[in-house]
């Protein structure tokens, strides 16, 4: 059965094929987007929305705690008023007028609030049940104080120069519109000289000033309701005033309201359900609750499910449409490439795919014919790299070791120990012994140049001893030159170089003279020769390393050229000036500082 479906299923044109894979794709995930889509977004719009309330609430409580930290700042600034006012009735000539000393009071009360206008109004009952008020004077109504026990409470509450918050209620006595619900600051005024107490300060916060705060945060939205709850579980701030001064019920748990960290969740059930967010305001003992309707966010919802249906139904007609087409749009060219691919599989290069398109199937076509063709240069470069690798690495061992340079520096010993010559033997067993250490050391490829000159001195003095009658030499390096860092073995062919094309065709002794200077902020090292030099030719023929398509003439001179290139880039190497009679100059252009890093 598996094997008739499966075959069934071959046979078939890539069209139908096309369209049997679509429907399924198209329409399962349709089904399963419209079961989830709804869970889905429904708790995506949910998180959405609390977080959305949790940062208004925060913003609401800072605009909440800058109302109590100002008023509790005039109150400190009228308590220091009040001192003053007491301080100067005292040192005066003559007792101030009771009269004169009330409208001061009174004016100074009114004064303090300009700087705070969050706060509503101001009032002080002094020890002598005098009350004075920041508002038209109402006696009748603000004597109402001495005999309901506020001031009983504030002391009570410990008020001994601290602000002590009393909790919202509406009342018909010091407050400047009874009809208007306060929060009032409450807080013992005392002598600050002899530490009696002066009176009692009441300073009051309408509630209108938190309830407009209130209305700005739900005015977007019909269906989202701040509200302020007290620790007694009234509302004492709504935007609306028919609720104020009445318990909480929102079918909210008690436990949801004493929560002390942002709390959310869902409350009510069916068509009332609602989400309920908590965030306590500790300063005042108060909870800043908002409610949000759940019918409102579940609406978008049902909108976004539909959306997603007709969308999801319309590209299932797209899809059946469009299935025809990708075969010939799509599968043509790629079948194309594909053909091409198997002969690169099987080692043919030279194959490329026809490019009938400019879109990405056409793309593909071309970056597979660009791929193949790069990967066949780029096997006859390394080829090519391979082979020129493994000759200069033969070239520089060969370069390196030079047994005939060995053998008759030995032979040399052995006829100085023979002349009975032990001094200078044992100097140039020594040179030899260091040469070759330095030769065949297993360290950094990159030494100091004083190291190098070292190398170079071990080797001019054994060749000066096998060739008495053919050279000297003299170096000249500055000292703040020795540290520069040079690859092993970059002087020694120059100076061998010198000596065998140089020198011993001369006829007379003649001189090398190794020297380095400062360039800028390289080092130039040059090896000078006053030998028999070259012809305009012979240093193009040495120089051919240049270019890297010749073989060059010297594969002692290429090797320091390419190795100072692979140390320290293309701006250094080595150059060659020479003119016939006179002379040739050797000169390796190296990093004058800070190449430690790189050894």
């Amino acid at each position: 059965m598996r094997d008739g479906i499966a075959g069934w299923f071959g046979r078939l044109p890539i069209r139908r094929k096309i369209i049997l894979i679509f429907v399924p794709v198209i329409i399962f995930p349709l089904l399963a987007l419209g079961l989830l889509s709804g869970e889905m977004f429904s708790r995506s719009v949910i998180e959405k929305t609390k977080n959305n309330v949790r940062d208004e609430s925060r913003l609401i409580l800072s605009q909440m705690d800058s109302i109590v930290k100002n008023t509790e700042s005039s109150a400190n600034i009228m308590t220091t008023d009040i001192n003053r006012l007491y301080d100067e009735r005292a040192d005066s000539a003559e007792a101030m007028e009771e009269d004169r000393f009330h409208n001061l009071m009174e004016s100074r009360l009114s004064i303090d609030l300009v700087l705070f206008p969050d706060a509503d109004s101001a009032i002080f009952v002094d020890v002598t049940g005098k009350v004075y008020s920041s508002y038209p004077p109402q006696e009748s109504r603000d004597e109402k104080v001495l005999r309901s026990g506020l001031l009983e409470k504030v002391k009570g509450m410990g008020s001994y120069g601290v602000s002590r918050w009393l909790p919202v209620e509406r009342r018909d006595y010091i407050v400047s519109d009874p009809a208007v619900p306060v929060l009032t600051l409450g807080k013992i005024v005392f002598d600050l000289d002899s530490g009696n107490p002066l009176g009692t300060l009441f300073v009051n916060v309408r509630e209108t000033t938190f309830a407009s705060i209130l209305r700005v945060m739900g005015e977007n939205s019909s269906s989202k309701q701040y509200y302020i709850v007290d620790g007694a579980g009234r509302i004492v701030s709504s935007p609306n005033e028919q609720l104020l001064l009445k318990p909480f019920s929102a079918n909210v748990s008690p436990g949801l309201l004493e929560r002390k960290t942002p709390v959310s969740d869902i409350v009510g059930s069916g068509g009332g359900s609602r989400l309920a967010t908590v965030i306590a305001y500790d300063r005042l003992n108060w909870r800043l609750v908002n409610i949000v309707s759940l019918q409102t966010l579940n609406g978008d919802i049902r909108r976004n499910f539909a959306l997603t249906f007709a969308f999801g139904a319309l590209c299932l007609l797209l899809s059946l449409l469009l299935a025809g087409k990708l075969s010939k749009i799509i599968v043509s060219p790629l079948l194309q490439v594909t053909k091409a691919m198997r002969k690169v599989k099987e080692g043919d290069l030279n194959i490329a795919s026809p490019v009938t398109t400019q879109d990405e199937t056409g793309l593909i076509a071309t970056v597979f014919n660009s791929m193949v063709r790069q990967i066949k240069e780029l096997l006859e470069a390394i080829t090519e790299e391979q082979g020129r690798k493994r000759e200069y690495e033969l070239a520089l061992i060969h370069a390196q070791i030079r047994p005939h340079f060995l053998y008759n520096t030995l032979d040399t010993i052995y006829v100085l120990n023979d002349l009975g010559l032990n001094e200078e033997a044992r100097d140039t067993t020594k040179a030899l012994a260091d040469f070759y250490r330095v030769v065949l050391s297993k360290g950094n490829e990159l030494i100091p140049l004083s190291g190098e000159i070292g190398n170079v001195r071990d080797y001019l003095n054994i060749m000066q001893v096998r060739n008495p009658d053919v050279l000297r030499y003299e170096i000249e390096i500055l000292e703040e030159l020795e540290g520069v860092l040079v690859p092993k073995l970059s002087l020694q062919p120059l100076v061998e170089n010198a000596i065998y094309h140089g020198l011993k065709t001369k006829g007379s002794q003649g001189v090398i003279v190794i020297r380095a200077r400062r360039e800028g902020g390289d080092a130039a090292i040059s090896v000078e020769d006053n030998g028999v030099g070259m012809s305009p030719e012979q240093v193009l023929r040495v120089t051919q390393f240049a270019s890297g398509s010749i073989r060059p003439a010297s594969i002692g001179i290429y090797s320091v050229h390419e190795r100072i290139k692979l140390y320290f880039g293309e701006p250094y190497g080595l150059t060659v000036r020479s003119r016939p009679g006179e002379g040739t100059i050797m000169e390796i252009k190296v990093p004058g500082e800070g190449m430690e890093g790189n050894v």
